[in-house]
């Protein structure tokens, strides 16, 4: 009847009156049609006659499929993907997290006229959570719906939400820990996370992570808005320290050259955390130092932290080539992929041919082919 175009009232009555499976079927074939372009225009405003009928259907499974059909369609008509928005929770559910046919107005309308939990836990799962729609999960004052919008690393969260959280959440641990866990945390409410949460849980923090929350906003105010928690090596920066310590203790490592084989598998960020280790200052403090692209701050660190004076030069001309291939190494994570190392060793031997002769990049080279399993000829 759909492909003929010759639809008429009574003929999509009968489907609304066909057996629970066959409608079932029908909503799914005509839902992946339309989506995929398989209709003539005349064909999809048929279909979108069937989506308005089916959503009147007295089976919530129905109701469900179509909503589980369409979720990811960025073709489904507004007024469409409202309806099942606004249906009950197994309906609204998959369209709520998934579909981009909503706009803010409309999540942020259903968000406000509902207290239904797994609604606006699904809201906090999207793809990309702008700033209102933040607030209106903030404002219901749930605490697992502001934990898994916390989750969400592509959940935009305000300044303003931040500190309602902390005003709302004081003696949530969980919560305040995943708020100086952000990305992007300013330090008037790393200043305000101190004096609002209560010292009990405050101490619990440092306690966990061996850490001081106050010296953050001191460290942090000199740096700028930085990542505040993540700068000092907690987190996943904290798990990354560990697996890399456990790697390096396997391959018999001496810890002395922890630090260099940081460098060696291109992970600024590991060679930073293992020298601010060794020396119990700050990441950030070492991330300054660092950034002096002359290397007189390098060597400084280099010697206070007790590296091999006979490493240092090939461990500068590393460290030069690193910050020139940044943005191609930066999500490798702790493992130095074949490519990465092919790079990385080509442009020191250019550098190398530049300056003359460096003592022991040999063994640097070693050490980087090793980290990358190229000695192994895989």
């Amino acid at each position: 009847m759909l492909m003929s175009g010759n639809l008429s009232n009574e003929d999509i009555q009968k489907l609304l009156e066909s057996p629970l499976e066959r409608r079932r079927d029908v909503t799914n074939k005509i839902a992946r049609f339309y989506d995929t372009g398989g209709f003539t225009d005349k064909q999809k405003a048929i279909a979108e006659e069937i989506f308005r009928a089916l959503l009147k259907d007295t089976e919530v499974e129905i109701r469900r499929t179509l909503a589980e059909a369409i979720k990811t369609s960025d073709q489904i008509p507004q007024d469409v993907v409202v309806a099942l928005a606004k249906d009950v929770s197994e309906v609204s559910i998959p369209v709520l997290e998934f579909s981009e046919v909503l706009s803010d107005e409309d999540i942020i309308d259903i968000i406000k006229s509902t207290t239904d939990e797994s609604k606006h836990i699904s809201v906090s799962k999207r793809k990309l959570v702008s700033e209102g729609i933040s607030d209106a999960l903030i404002d219901t004052g749930n605490e697992n719906v502001v934990d898994n919008l916390l989750s969400n690393i592509n959940a935009n969260v305000s300044e303003k939400g931040i500190g309602r959280i902390i005003d709302t959440f004081s003696d949530k641990e969980k919560l305040i820990e995943a708020v100086v866990s952000r990305e992007k945390l300013p330090v008037h409410i790393i200043e305000h996370v101190t004096k609002t949460v209560s010292k009990e849980l405050i101490s619990r923090l440092e306690a966990k992570h061996g850490i001081s929350i106050e010296k953050i906003g001191d460290a942090v105010s000199k740096g700028g808005e930085v990542a505040a928690m993540k700068v000092i090596g907690l987190q996943t920066t904290e798990q990354d320290y560990y697996n890399f310590c456990k790697v390096m203790k396997q391959m018999q490592i001496d810890e002395n050259l922890m630090p260099i084989s940081a460098l060696c598998i291109g992970n600024l960020n590991m060679f930073e955390i293992c020298v601010a280790r060794k020396l119990k200052v700050p990441v950030l403090n070492i991330r300054t130092v660092l950034s002096d692209e002359s290397n007189k701050g390098f060597k400084v660190l280099y010697e206070r932290a007790k590296l091999p004076t006979s490493l240092y030069n090939p461990s500068a001309l590393l460290i030069d080539v690193l910050r020139e291939l940044q943005d191609e190494l930066n999500n490798q994570g702790m493992e130095l992929s074949k490519q990465n190392a092919n790079r990385i060793i080509t442009n020191l031997m250019l550098r190398a041919e530049e300056q003359g002769y460096v003592e022991n990049l040999d063994y640097i080279i070693t050490l980087i082919r090793h980290h990358a399993g190229l000695d192994k000829g895989e």
